[in-house]
């Protein structure tokens, strides 16, 4: 399952991207109207009352990112993969790639090069990602959204 977030959903996709979805972040209506035109197949996800011209639209009521995860919920919930949790860039959507830890040193703290032994790094942005004390409360949103 593919979503687009207009542009009063910016925090919305990055959750999504964090549960493994392809979320795209449309910042523009002329980027919306370019997902909608080349990648047709997106559920838009959209704050705006009214007709959308996209296939599949879900209007969200909440200005909350978790009350959007709980309207959404029944959405996304069949299609939550635990291969894909945490498998996605938050800033540019791109599938992340293990990396070798030797290769990442130049990247991170010191503190978490010495103390975690496992990295994704997205090949786009090169940000660098490992399972620290945050993922607690991103793990927590994942059982929320599981149960």
């Amino acid at each position: 399952m593919r979503f687009v977030c207009d542009q009063m959903l910016g925090k919305l996709a990055k959750y999504l991207r964090i549960l493994g979805f392809d979320a795209a972040y449309a910042a523009s209506r002329a980027a919306l109207d370019r997902y909608r035109t080349h990648e047709g197949d997106r559920v838009l996800l959209t704050r705006r009352k009214g007709a959308s011209r996209f296939a599949k639209t879900v209007h969200i009521n909440s200005e909350i990112t978790r009350e959007q995860l709980r309207e959404i919920k029944a959405l996304v919930k069949p299609a939550v993969s635990a291969n894909a949790v945490f498998g996605r860039c938050i800033e540019c959507n791109v599938e992340l790639i293990e990396a070798d830890k030797m290769d990442i040193e130049p990247l991170v703290p010191e503190f978490v090069y010495h103390h975690y032994t496992r990295f994704k790094i997205c090949p786009s942005c090169k940000r660098v990602y490992w399972e620290g004390s945050h993922t607690s409360g991103m793990t927590a949103l994942l059982e929320e959204m599981l149960s």
